[in-house]
């Protein structure tokens, strides 16, 4: 959860956080990736940051993608 973040949509682990713009979208793929999570944006919609992590994810290791997502949505 976080104020910047208007919707999320997807099913299961292919998710689509919905943001402001396609701007703020990549300045906050480049923050998460200079972070160590790869994230991208959604092709037909720049606005969306596309979130796909491997299905062999841990609990663990989503928590901590969360943390950085979030983290670098504050940076951005």
């Amino acid at each position: 959860k976080h104020p910047k973040i208007e919707s999320i949509t997807g099913k299961g682990l292919m998710l689509a956080a919905h943001m402001e713009s396609g701007e703020f979208v990549q300045r906050v793929a480049a923050e998460a990736m200079q972070r160590g999570v790869i994230l991208f944006w959604l092709l037909y919609k720049g606005s969306g940051l596309r979130i796909t992590p491997p299905l062999t994810i841990s609990i663990e290791e989503i928590r901590k993608g969360c943390e950085v997502i979030l983290e670098s949505i504050d940076a951005a």
